[in-house]
Parts: structure tokens; sequence; C-alpha cells
């Protein structure tokens, strides 16, 4: 098995950070606890997994994160129990080339896509399973770190193939081409993110940054409220074009507190040393970037009572002014890729209702991907994303 991994190395992970300030080239370099390996082919672990060959695996926020190891020795994830490998890369499509015994649904040369990522009750085959997992909420599982050791060396997207547990996997229809299957796990989690807050009739709400992640925000958004004003937060001007396209009504120009005030009629306050707030605002936000900056303005831009949706995420921990949660009443929601929804009194994943949407073609995800690299080019994937030259909205890795 040709892979992509991050060795969990706590030396390694504070070497890299150590250099980079003076030797930008340490993640390309041997140093970095990044490698491109070659690991022996292991049989299935038991008789529900399945061995999947890869086809096409998207480069996301988190996988930049890993890449240029911007996690933080001190957040909670890095608290659990985990293991020495993290293999990279969970926005995937892939084939399935052989199967265990046990598993009945799933035959060769069917495509699949990843929905579980991070290990839980069905993957460890707990049962009874935790609340969370019984509800479908698998991100969310009480065992994460508890009962059986999952087994070593599985892989991910980013190699010629894995090993999963038949419940990690979502059988892909004919109908949706690999670009767009791609995209069905960035789309479910901004699917999610709508539906644990979603827009009412006559309200305002803000997205802020129009990656993927936020131009799937906005769509979905108008799907399930067609008379919501959609407002957007974004800097590049080829995603600001793709966000209008997408539903959005608006796109933030200029001095963001400015227009704000502007747009939602909330009063704007300025007071010395750039402290600026605004009374009045959005009904909602969906901060779809996650950093210091985002989280401090964003509270600041909601009406009281209003609800913030943390979407993006860094690994790393942020600081930001609390004083409107409780000042404003707001309510603050993290997110945590995907899980189960209700729509329409009909209870389904996140994955089942994206797959629906696309197949009533209330939403578009063939568009997205803009770039594609040679798997054992992915230095150069990297490099490129992080350079921000090019017009990229989601750049896949392409199996040799």
């Amino acid at each position: 098995m040709r892979t992509i991994y991050f060795d969990v190395s706590v030396p390694k992970i504070l070497l890299t950070k150590l250099l980079a300030p003076v030797f930008s080239g340490v993640f390309f370099s041997p140093l970095s606890p990044v490698r491109y390996a070659e690991l022996p082919d292991q049989p299935l672990p038991g008789e529900n997994w399945v061995r999947v060959k890869n086809r096409l695996a998207g480069i996301c926020g988190a996988d930049m994160a890993l890449f240029f190891v911007h996690a933080h020795p001190k957040i909670t994830l890095a608290a659990l129990p985990g293991v020495p490998r993290a293999f990279m890369g969970h926005e995937l499509v892939g084939e399935v080339v052989e199967t265990g015994r046990g598993v009945k649904d799933l035959k060769t040369g069917q495509r699949v896509v990843l929905q579980k990522y991070l290990p839980c009750c069905s993957m460890k085959e707990i049962h009874p399973p935790c609340p969370h997992c019984r509800e479908g909420n698998y991100t969310l599982c009480e065992n994460f770190s508890e009962g059986p050791a999952m087994p070593a060396n599985t892989g991910a997207g980013f190699g010629d193939h894995f090993l999963a547990h038949r419940s990690q996997l979502i059988r892909v229809p004919d109908s949706i081409s690999d670009v767009a299957a791609v995209m069905l796990e960035p789309a479910s989690v901004s699917l999610h993110a709508v539906l644990k807050s979603p827009p009412a009739r006559g309200e305002k709400v803000l997205v802020i940054g129009a990656g993927v992640i936020g131009q799937n925000v906005i769509q979905f958004a108008r799907v399930f409220q067609p008379n919501c004003a959609i407002h957007v937060l974004e800097k590049v001007p080829f995603k600001k074009e793709l966000a209008l396209s997408m539903g959005a009504d608006l796109v933030i120009e200029g001095d963001p507190y400015e227009a704000v005030a502007r747009h939602t009629g909330g009063h704007l306050y300025r007071a010395p040393l750039g402290n600026s707030t605004i009374v009045g605002g959005y009904d909602r936000v969906y901060d779809c970037v996650g950093y210091s900056a985002t989280i401090h303005d964003g509270l600041r831009w909601l009406k009281a009572g209003g609800d913030y949706v943390l979407i993006g995420n860094s690994l790393a921990p942020v600081g930001f002014d609390l004083t409107p949660v409780w000042q404003q009443e707001l309510r603050m929601l993290g997110v945590n890729a995907h899980g189960s929804e209700t729509i329409g009194g009909k209870k389904m994943s996140s994955f089942e209702a994206v797959m629906d949407l696309y197949a009533r073609k209330k939403i578009r995800l063939d568009e997205f991907v803009t770039h594609r690299f040679p798997i054992k080019e992915y230095k150069r994937a990297f490099k490129t994303i992080r350079g921000g030259r090019e017009k990229i909205l989601k750049a896949v890795f392409e199996m040799d």
C-alpha cells in the first residue's frame, strides 16, 4: 500500500514547528512528520471489512493543517489516546476490490465514499452503541478512545487503496460522477451545519468564507429557506462570483463593520484602540473559516439572541472576545463534520440527504473540482494550494 500519513510524533512535530520560521522547506523535507511511504499490504482485519481502491481524493483544510503542522499539542484532540499514524484523505471516492464474508450489500466494482473517518462504535463493533452512535451522530462517539483498538495501517484517501469497516462506507449510485462523488463529504458538512441552525423566513444571514464549505452552505441555506437574505464575506474575486451564482444575495465589500451595519440596519459603534461593535446585525452567522479574527468579529455582527455556527475549525487554540456571547445572549454552535438529519419528518444521514438533493437537481456538485494532481506529486499540490496564486476551489489527487 502506497500511502500518505502523518507521523504522530511530538518530537517531530515540535522540531518542524521550531524550524519553520527559518526554513520554510522543512514541510517538504525528511524532517516533516508527513510521509509518503510503501507499507505492507494487509489481509482484511475481519469479516465485516472492505478493501477499496481509490479513484479521487480531495485535499481539505484539515489535510493542509496536518501537512503544515498547524496542530497544537494542547488542543483537546491531542489529549485523547490515538494512533501513531494519522492517514490523510477522507474526501474520497473509490472502488470496492475485496469484501469480507460478512459484507452482503457491497460487491466488487461498486463505488463508495467514506462516511466515518474517526473511530466510533460501529467500526469497533461495540454493542450496544453509545447514545450518539445510536442516533447516527458517529463523530460524537463516546467510545472514540475506548473499547477495542482499531487495526493498524488501514490507510485512507491519499494512497492507492485502504481498508474500511463496512459501516464506514456509503455506496455511490451510478448516476453520480466521480467528480461529484468526491464532493459528497464536504457537502455533507455544510448541510449538517445549515440544518443545525436553519435560516427562517425573512432573516438575514452571513456566510464567512466562500471556499467549498461556504459555497455549499450558501446553496443549502437557499434550498431550505428560499425567502432569506444570504450575505457573504470573502476576499477572493472568483469565489465571490461563484457565491452569487450559488444563491447569495450580495457580497460584503469595503470596511466590514460599516457594510454589516448598512446591510442589516444595525448601529455601529467605534471606540479607541480599534474597538468596534454593532448592535443589531445578522440573525445567523455561519463561520466557515474559524480563525480568531472571524470569530471575534462575527460575534459582534450578530443581533441579540442570534446563532453563531462554527463550521471552520482550527487545530490550535484561538483567541476572541466572549463579551458578546453573554451581553447579547448569543448561541454558539459547533459543527463536527456530519451525522444524522431529519428532513420532512424522515431521518437520514447527511450523505443520504445530499445525494437526494443532488438527484433532484436542487444542488450543484460538479463544478467544484478545479485542479488535479497525481498522488506522487503531493508536495507540488500542497505547495500550489498554499501559494494562493491559482484559482483553486477544490484540488484532488488522482491515483496512479
